[in-house]
C-alpha cells in the first residue's frame, strides 16, 4: 500500500484529499512533485509484477504523467490581478486536483491488487467426466495433412464453379433473359432483374439497348437516375 508522509499526515492519498479540503493540510505542506515520483515509481514496481494489469493502468498513469510533466515545466509569470482578488484559492485548487489524480491512480492499484489476491484463491473445479462417446482423433503428421489439403481442394472445386457459371454471362445470353422477363411479365423493371455483381448489371444494360434498338423492348425512365421500366413491344423470337 503506498503510505503518504507529510507534516501533519501519515496515510494513504485519499485521506490527505479529504484533509486539503477541509484545510486540516495546507497546500504549502504538500510536496506533489515527489508525491508524484514517489507514486509513479510505486505503480512502476506493480505493473512490473502483473503485467497484465498493465492496460487498465494506463489511463490513470497517463493522468499522473502529465500531472509530473506539468510540475517540472517552468511555470508562466502570473497575470497581475485586482488587489481585491485572492489568489490562494488558485493555488490550493491546483494542489488539491494534483493530490486527487495520484488518490485515483492509487486506488486503481489497489482494486487490481485486490483482485489479483481474490483470484489466487480460487481453486479450478476438477472436470466431470460424464462417459459421453469421443471423436477419433484427427490423423497428423503428412497423413492429416495430405487429408487437409484434399479437402481445401475440393472446397476450391466446389465454389469455383458456380463463379465460372456467372462469369460466363455473355450478350446474347442476358439478352435472350430480358426477352424471357419481357414474354412472361410484359412489363418490368430493370432492377428487377437478379444480377451477380456490377459486370453482370452493365451486360444486361448492353443487352438492353440491343432490345430497344432492335424493336423488342421499349424503355422508359421517369427521372434522373430513376428506374428504368422496360415493356415488350413484339413477342420474343422464337
Amino acid at each position: 500500500m503506498f503510505r503518504v508522509d507529510v507534516p501533519g499526515y501519515i496515510g494513504d492519498l485519499t485521506g490527505l484529499a479529504a484533509r486539503l479540503r477541509s484545510g486540516a493540510t495546507l497546500p504549502e505542506a504538500v510536496p506533489l512533485l515527489r508525491l508524484t515520483r514517489e507514486l509513479l515509481a510505486w505503480a512502476g514496481h506493480f505493473a512490473q509484477a502483473h503485467p497484465q494489469a498493465h492496460a487498465e493502468l494506463l489511463p490513470a498513469l497517463a493522468g499522473v504523467i502529465a500531472l509530473k510533466a506539468k510540475l517540472l515545466l517552468p511555470q508562466p509569470e502570473p497575470e497581475a490581478l485586482p488587489e481585491e482578488w485572492d489568489s490562494e484559492p488558485f493555488a490550493e485548487d491546483a494542489v488539491l486536483e494534483g493530490v486527487q489524480a495520484l488518490a485515483e491512480l492509487e486506488d486503481l492499484v489497489r482494486l487490481l491488487s485486490q483482485r489479483r489476491r481474490e483470484r489466487e484463491g480460487l481453486i479450478p473445479a476438477a472436470r466431470l467426466d460424464l462417459g459421453l462417446p469421443r471423436r477419433a482423433g484427427r490423423a497428423a503428421g503428412k497423413q492429416g495433412l495430405a487429408r487437409l489439403v484434399r479437402a481445401a481442394q475440393n472446397a476450391v472445386r466446389d465454389v469455383s464453379g458456380p463463379l465460372v457459371t456467372r462469369e460466363r454471362l455473355t450478350l446474347q445470353d442476358a439478352l435472350k433473359a430480358l426477352r424471357a422477363y419481357a414474354g412472361r411479365l410484359r412489363v418490368f423493371r430493370f432492377l428487377a432483374v437478379p444480377t451477380a455483381d456490377w459486370g453482370e448489371r452493365t451486360t444486361y444494360f448492353a443487352a438492353l439497348l440491343e432490345g430497344v434498338k432492335d424493336g423488342t423492348f421499349d424503355a422508359s425512365q421517369h427521372e434522373h437516375f430513376g428506374d428504368i421500366v422496360i415493356g415488350a413491344l413484339t413477342p420474343p423470337p422464337e
